[in-house]
């Protein structure tokens, strides 16, 4: 699982680049970049744990039915965004809301994972071999969740932004100011 979950981190890093270089706005660009980097370090985090229990032996193409949806719609999502060279605003919107899916489906895996008694049995061995106590780990692994929790309320902020962008967009008609309107108004040529 932690092994899957670093090379997963990984390529959720990877698609939320590729989706803030298609951002427009600079605060909305800078949101992304921080998911991703957030991502970046999960993945750094979960293969230091994996690799400290024991030496992965599970193939990353074994990764994908052990995450199952969440491995899936990340692929999907990163399909989707290597197709477009531009995204629009309301297709952007759409992403933002699947990307929150996404991490609320991570938030949900890594706290079953803290939950598990599988990380019980992990602390222990990491103590005995790195004579560390490792009783943090929890702590680490719970870092993580609050950071897939953040990324859910940056989401949010996107969302309303780019609503707020488009609002901006639609009320740039040029405004009419029209002189004497009472000259419009004449009788028709009679047609006989």
């Amino acid at each position: 699982m932690l092994f899957c979950s670093s090379i997963l981190e990984e390529k959720t890093a990877a698609l939320y680049l590729k989706v803030a270089d298609k951002a427009r706005p600079p605060l909305v660009k800078s949101f992304f970049l921080h998911i991703a980097y957030d991502s970046k370090k999960h993945s750094t985090i979960f293969k230091g744990l994996s690799e400290s229990v024991a030496k992965p032996s599970t193939k990353p193409k074994e990764c994908k039915k052990r995450l199952g949806q969440i491995w899936r719609i990340t692929e999907t999502l990163t399909q989707e965004i290597m197709s477009k060279q531009r995204m629009p605003e309301e297709k952007m919107t759409h992403l933002v809301e699947r990307l929150a899916t996404l991490e609320i489906a991570m938030a949900e895996e890594y706290y079953t994972l803290v939950q598990a008694k599988t990380l019980s049995f992990m602390i222990k061995e990491i103590k005995q071999i790195y004579n560390v106590n490792f009783g943090k780990v929890r702590h680490i692994l719970n870092a993580v969740i609050r950071d897939e929790e953040r990324h859910q309320m940056l989401l949010a902020t996107i969302k309303k932004i780019l609503a707020k962008e488009r609002l901006k967009q639609e009320d740039n008609s040029p405004k009419v100011k029209y002189q004497s309107p009472d000259s419009w108004i004449r009788s028709l040529p009679s047609t006989s």
